[in-house]
Order: C-alpha cells, then structure tokens, then sequence
C-alpha cells in the first residue's frame, strides 16, 4: 500500500482547500489541471493514469459540478450516533 491513500468524499469540496493528500494543489482548477496532464511522474503513480482530454466546455462544466456538491451539512450528521448498549449492560 505504499503511496496509497483514503480519498475522503466530495461534499464541500470547493471549501476543503487545499487540496491533494499533501496539500500541494491551491485550488479546484488545480486539480483539474493535475489529472488533465495525468498526474506528476513519481516512482508510484499508477499505470493506469493517464492524460484526460477535456474540452474547455467539460473542464468548466467539471468545476461547475464540483462546486455544486456544496450546501449546508444536514443536523443529523452532526450529531454523535446514538449506539447501542455495551452487551454488559443487557439485563
């Protein structure tokens, strides 16, 4: 698992800056620029990973939907969870 990382999920992504694992990229069109060239040659980038071809349109429209995961994060999941008994505790 060398080089691997959890991704962490997008909701509020336009507010999470900076981004990448080690924060190295500024901003939201960063990143897009990142994967647009296929990442930055290092001894563990994956083979699989390779230059996207994006118009200025999809580039935009990639922004566009990014930013628009972000909203105000419901009560409910700010709350702690309610868990169950220690089995202990059963009668």
């Amino acid at each position: 698992d060398r080089g691997a990382f959890k991704v962490p999920m997008l909701r509020n992504v336009a507010e999470t800056a900076p981004y990448m694992h080690d924060g190295t990229l500024a901003t939201l069109e960063d990143v897009i620029r990142y994967y647009e060239r296929g990442g930055d040659p290092n001894p563990w980038l994956d083979e699989k990973m390779k230059p996207l071809e994006l118009t200025d349109q999809e580039r935009q429209d990639l922004l566009a939907f990014l930013e628009a995961l972000t909203g105000e994060v419901p009560a409910f999941t700010k709350r702690a969870p309610r868990l169950p008994p220690d089995v202990g505790d059963a009668p």
